[in-house]
């Protein structure tokens, strides 16, 4: 609550104005033409007025002067205090030409108001109600205008003087009477027009009315070739549930049912699956790539009848397989009805089969559909059930990595800027400068997704550090969420102003992952992260990083963002080539990827695992670095290269590091190729929370050394704190990316700079890639949970994982233990410094965990469980009730 000196001065400030404003209120108010001042003189010696003579002499001032307008003037001076002490750089940085409009408008609006009060009102005890100021301003046009005259000329001035002062539009203002006006009797039309529809005559006839629509019903249902009779007898159909069905499917049938016109015949089932399909496939996807050689599948009437048949007995589809399929609810369903049959009369049909994925066609001769009959054999027509076999077994092999099919299309662009909208917006931010004293020229306009950048050309003498300054008032004159400066652009002399659009796009992740720089980059590491300013694709080389931080509040699309991620590895590399490790301490956002084939071991959700993880990782690295050492090579690329050409020159590499230890393996395995494996922590800041500051250790020693050895970590957190963010990490992992902060501190903490606090949330980021100090401004691409849903399931239909159940469950070893560590679950006596520590305690004859840790120069944990261990086996006894312990063994008890 203390103040500084600039503060203290504003604060007074405030504090003189009000009761000033107060004073000459309350003087005005219980002014007594009686009391003596300046205008009057008096014999009584007691003054009425309650702020007493000098409070009498200042309202006989006001009201001589200017009558009636007196009373604005506390509310003048308690409104130019109030201003002042809210903004005071207003005062010190004033533009002199808005000052002097502003003192030319004043000087309009007292004198009119003034003159407006003399001549259209009566007169304030012995005072003139215009005052002094407006008797002089009437006598002096009245007789050359009249009332009328003078009246609209004053008027003129007032409302002038006015806009001037205050710079109200008094244009906008009467267009927003207007509109409102407009409003309320659109209202009132609507509620008439609506009272006078409810109102029906009593004597309408309902029977005439029905009948009518009945009629009409009837030529309907006519015209489609359907018995009314049979339909009035007909039971009601009951609904078909479905739990998961594609969207295609759903497409299809939504679109059969909006329009019954276009269809001579009620469609059957095989018509809905196979028909609608071939033809939003054609229509809708005429550029897909996977339609094959056209064969023909004869088309068993019979069988869709059955289908048709069991689909109106309510049969469930619970289990859609990856072509659209019902199989299992299906195949059940067609195994209890009766098979179907066939007669002479029957001819073979070619119908095309089109599956959600792939069309498949087959031709059947006539042979084999009807049955064939010999004295000896009779071999029955094929089932339903095999029918639907033969159709799975032939579908064409998998591809290697997911479609694009299984992620949303891109959004149509909705209300795009014009030209004529951005040029307005050009003239606006000019405009706008100007009223700060900014002379500066929009020289480039840059649309986006999300914001716009106006490229501005300064005056000379302009400093960037004065718009940075005027960041927030620009937004508030622009009427913008916020406004961010870019202070330096790359090869470029100009500034640039980022404004949010009026409609924001959506950038789907299914646009930005068919990009030429995603398809085309040859880095299994190969990352999305969205779009840029001029809607270019943004993709970054996670083996460049080679280490990601991203941080941002709840809510700013942080978890979001490392789906996106994680995706784009997946749709970019096998398991062969990236594999990785995933934790998750709030248990919802990277559980959903359990059971792909990338994961080295089961999403970790336990925060005492995930130490365990790190410490895998610790140990793969430096197993790696021997590895690469003994081979001659730096990095895990020159690794992979030099093990494939051996292998493909016939004399593949033995493995280096071979121990016969344990009298298993009689010889060496041969080398493989290695995958980069990739640590993903979604919030690291609750991981050290509970394991403690051990977990910083592990992963500032993995981000020290791991990137030659292809071992690479994405750390999230939406706490960004310095306790959590510290220094020895932000060291080590260069690469950072902010999305909306709160304040500019946290700002600072991810990106050492300015400017996260300015964005718009919602996927909106700064991007700092390795090796500069200039941030990118990314609109980061948007994935829904269905389309992670649906990309794992094609991933689970590929492979299952292949777990390493050490990386959770493995115990430390002296590789990997961190320096002062010792190894966890081990015994105490194995220490080879037990037998010292128990040699001095005997000797002393004292004990305490002080004198161990300074004798035998180790750390306090390690001293307290030799103490602990010594009391154990009976050599201390147990701390007393003020921490003291006794020697049970005298010296040379113990051998």
């Amino acid at each position: 609550m203390r103040l500084n000196g600039i503060q203290r001065l504003l604060e007074t400030g405030l504090i003189i104005s009000t009761a000033a404003a107060i004073f000459i209120l309350c003087a005005l108010v219980s002014y007594d033409p009686i009391d003596p001042s300046w205008s009057q003189t008096g014999e009584f010696i007691k003054v009425k007025n309650i702020t007493g003579t000098a409070g009498a002499w200042v309202a006989d001032i006001l009201l001589l002067s200017l009558g009636w307008l007196a009373f604005l003037v506390p509310a003048v001076i308690q409104t130019f205090g109030y201003l002042l002490f809210k903004k005071p750089h207003k005062i010190l940085q004033l533009d002199y030409t808005t000052l002097g409009l502003r003192v030319i408008g004043m000087t309009l609006f007292i004198a009119s108001a003034s003159a407006i009060s003399s001549i259209n009102f009566d007169d304030i005890f012995q005072f003139p109600s215009g005052g002094f100021v407006g008797d002089v301003i009437a006598d002096a046009m009245l007789p050359a205008f009249n009332f009328t005259g003078t009246s609209i000329l004053l008027l003129c001035f007032f409302f002038a003087g006015l806009t001037l002062l205050t710079g109200v539009s008094w244009v906008e203002f009467v267009d927003y009477i207007g509109e409102r006006v407009v409003a309320f009797f659109r209202w009132l039309s609507r509620k008439v027009v609506d009272r006078m529809k409810h109102n029906v005559p009593s004597s309408f006839d309902k029977e005439h009315v029905f009948d009518d629509k009945m009629e009409s019903t009837a030529s309907e249902l006519q015209g489609l070739d359907i018995d009314v009779g049979e339909l009035a007898e007909s039971p009601r159909p009951q609904l078909i549930q479905q739990n998961e069905v594609s969207e295609e499917l759903s497409d299809s049938l939504t679109r059969d049912a909006k329009e019954p016109a276009a269809v001579p015949k009620p469609q059957k089932l095989k018509d809905k699956l196979f028909g609608a399909k071939q033809t939003a496939a054609v229509t809708e996807q005429p550029d897909m790539t996977y339609v094959q050689s056209a064969q023909k599948v004869p088309a068993e009437p019979s069988v869709f009848d059955e289908l048709d048949n069991i689909l109106e007995q309510e049969i469930n589809f619970s289990a859609i397989d990856d072509e659209g399929f019902d199989t299992a609810a299906a195949l059940n369903a067609l195994d209890e009805s009766a098979a179907p049959t066939f007669t002479a009369d029957d001819k073979p049909r070619e119908t095309t089969v089109v599956s959600p994925a792939r069309p498949i066609k087959q031709q059947v001769s006539s042979e084999e559909k009807a049955p064939i009959t010999n004295s000896s054999t009779y071999t029955p027509p094929p089932t339903a059930k095999e029918q639907f076999e033969a159709l799975l077994e032939e579908r064409p092999p998998m591809a290697p990595l997911p479609s694009l099919e299984l992620l949303d299309r891109p959004d149509k662009k909705e209300n795009p800027i014009s030209q004529e909208e951005l040029d307005a917006v050009s003239r606006l931010v000019e405009v706008k400068l100007l009223d700060f004293n900014i002379q500066a020229a929009v020289v480039g306009v840059y649309p986006g997704p999300v914001v716009t950048r106006f490229e501005l050309d300064l005056a000379p003498g302009i400093k960037v550090a004065k718009i940075t300054g005027l960041a927030k008032d620009l937004a508030r004159s622009l009427s913008a969420v916020s406004v961010r400066v870019v202070e330096v652009i790359p090869g470029k002399t100009y500034v640039g102003l980022e404004l949010p659009n009026k409609h924001r796009e959506i950038v789907r992740l299914s646009e930005v992952i068919g990009a030429p720089k995603f398809t085309e980059n040859a880095s299994p590491l190969t990352m999305v992260l969205g779009k840029d300013i001029a809607g270019e694709a943004v993709v970054a080389d996670l083996g460049k990083m080679p280490h990601l931080l991203v941080a941002g509040t709840t809510g700013s699309g942080k978890s979001v963002g490392v789906n996106v991620m994680i995706l784009s590895l997946l749709y970019k590399s096998p398991p062969e080539d990236v594999r990785m490790i995933m934790i998750d301490p709030k248990m919802l956002e990277l559980s959903v990827y359990e059971g792909i084939p990338h994961l080295l071991c089961e999403v970790v959700t336990d925060m005492k695992e995930a130490s365990n993880a790190l410490r895998w990782c610790v140990g793969e690295m430096e197993r790696r670095y021997k590895l690469m050492s003994a081979l001659g090579v730096r990095n895990l690329k020159g690794y992979n290269q030099k093990v494939k050409d051996a292998k493909e020159a016939g004399h593949p590499i033995l493995d280096p590091l071979f121990k016969d230890t344990d009298g298993m393996a009689t010889e060496a395995e041969e080398l493989d190729k290695l995958p980069s494996i990739v640590v993903v922590i979604d919030e690291f800041a609750d991981m050290m929370m509970i394991v403690g500051k051990k977990v910083e250790e592990l992963i500032a020693r993995i981000a020290q050394k791991a990137r030659a050895a292809g071992i690479h970590l994405v750390l999230a957190t939406q706490r960004p704190s310095v306790d959590v963010i510290t220094g020895l990490i932000k060291a080590n992992i260069p690469t950072r990316m902010a999305f909306q902060v709160s304040s500019k501190i946290d700002s600072r903490t991810i990106l050492d700079q300015q400017g996260a606090e300015n964005l718009l949330g919602m996927g909106d980021m700064l991007y700092l890639p390795p090796g500069t100090s200039v941030p990118i401004r990314v609109h980061g691409a948007f994935v829904d949970d269905h389309e992670v849903h649906a990309v794992v399931s094609d991933w689970k239909a590929r492979g299952k994982p292949n777990y390493i159940e050490e990386i959770l469950c493995g115990e430390a070893t002296e590789d990997i233990l961190l320096p002062g560590e010792a190894a966890e679950n081990t015994d105490d006596e194995s220490d080879p410094l037990y037998d010292e520590a128990v040699g001095f305690v005997i000797e002393t004859g004292k004990v305490s965990v002080s004198s161990v840790q300074r004798k035998l120069r180790v750390g306090y944990n390690r001293a307290a469980r030799l103490v602990e261990q010594m009391e154990t086996s009976g050599v201390v006894s147990s701390p007393g009730h003020n921490g003291a312990r006794e020697v049970l063994v005298p010296k040379g008890g113990v051998n």
